[in-house]
């Protein structure tokens, strides 16, 4: 899953409206919302302050949007059409409009509210998000070059190793993958070594 890595903005005016475009990380809706109220405070007099989010992956997934006054379906819904097209992922859109006194239309609305967002996601820098569990994997001397290869291969985390009586692993391990990974390690040690998922 792709994430923003920073904030992108992109700005255009149509027919003298302007648009002010802005993407961003949020990782929940109260943190969309308190975003959404400072770009209101910052840009007092616009007309509207539109907005998308999505967070989350497919199978869990949280969205929003609004179209803050503007005709229905014709801001907030192209600005998520762009962000769930696009892949990205615990993002939140929001374009601010200054009216220019020349209406759009529909039409132009849905053009230019998606132009804001497509210039938005662009202008962005993308990083892939793991989503990683803590575990845990005990083991002895003898194997511990085994583990660190199998654990290398599934590009788990190491958090910390402490060398004591055994070896004791600290790591993260993908969610998802740790049935594989309790697999590789089952076979590495003949059924003695287990993944501990925290």
């Amino acid at each position: 899953m792709r994430i923003p890595a920073d904030v992108g903005y992109y700005e255009f005016t149509v027919k003298r409206s302007r648009f002010v475009g802005h993407a961003q990380r949020v990782d929940s809706r109260e943190a969309a919302e308190q975003t959404v109220a400072g770009l209101r405070e910052r840009h007092p007099d616009a007309r509207h302050v539109v907005y998308a989010f999505a967070i989350g992956d497919e199978k869990n997934e949280l969205l929003g949007m609004s179209d803050d006054g503007e005709p229905h379906g014709t801001a907030g819904r192209p600005l998520m059409e762009v962000l769930k097209g696009s892949g990205v992922r615990n993002c939140l859109i929001a374009v601010v409009r200054y009216f220019g006194g020349t209406k759009l239309g529909t039409g132009g609305l849905v053009h230019a509210y998606g132009d804001a967002a497509k210039g938005c996601i662009a202008e962005l820098s993308l990083e892939e998000h793991r989503d990683l569990v803590p575990a845990v994997i005990e083991c002895g001397y003898e194997l511990y070059d085994a583990v660190r290869i199998v654990l290398g291969e599934a590009q788990v985390e190491i958090v910390s190793e402490d060398f004591g009586t055994g070896v004791t692993i600290e790591c993260a391990v993908e969610r998802g993958s740790d049935l594989l990974l309790q697999e590789r390690l089952h076979d590495v040690s003949r059924g003695t070594i287990e993944l501990i998922l925290s």
